[in-house]
């Protein structure tokens, strides 16, 4: 449903969403201010269980949320700032697991007339987002020592 870069301080690391679960229209609002679909991390998240309790809070109290599965795409995504290089995603993987971390992404997104906030989470494969995963996939099989695909979380807005 998505086809963009995720950036990573210079590293651009083309990416090609599959929705799994939640709000399809999510996908449209993953822009970045100039209308690209170029996605810059921002902060890490310490994949930490409070931490990971707390991303499953707010999928539940959200206005909306989806998942998806993030691979590599073959689409020629670019930046227009040269000094941003395109990088393999199985780089970024490998990044995030070594840190121990998930991906953050602060957005911004039109719903209906007003402005509303969300934060992206990329994971890379681990046991949180394998359970992720095996919520709308039972029968997937424990990828999570490989390096080629990333969950995608994004939750919009709350209700308290």
């Amino acid at each position: 449903v998505w086809d963009g870069g995720l950036i990573l301080k210079n590293s651009l690391f083309p990416t090609k969403l599959h929705l799994i679960e939640g709000n399809r229209r999510i996908a449209e609002a993953l822009k970045d201010e100039n209308d690209r679909t170029n996605l810059k991390i921002t902060q890490r998240l310490r994949l930490d269980q409070s931490k990971l309790e707390d991303v499953s809070k707010r999928m539940g109290n959200s206005s909306s949320h989806a998942v998806f599965l993030g691979v590599t795409t073959n689409v020629n995504i670019q930046h227009d700032n040269p000094e941003v290089q395109s990088r393999p995603l199985r780089n970024l993987i490998s990044y995030l697991k070594q840190k121990e971390a998930a991906g953050v992404i602060s957005m911004s997104y039109k719903e209906t007339e007003e402005m509303q906030q969300g934060v992206l989470y990329c994971f890379p494969p681990c046991a949180y987002s394998m359970d992720l995963l095996r919520r709308e996939a039972p029968n997937v099989v424990d990828e999570s020592t490989k390096d080629d695909h990333l969950l995608v979380v994004v939750v919009c807005g709350s209700h308290n």
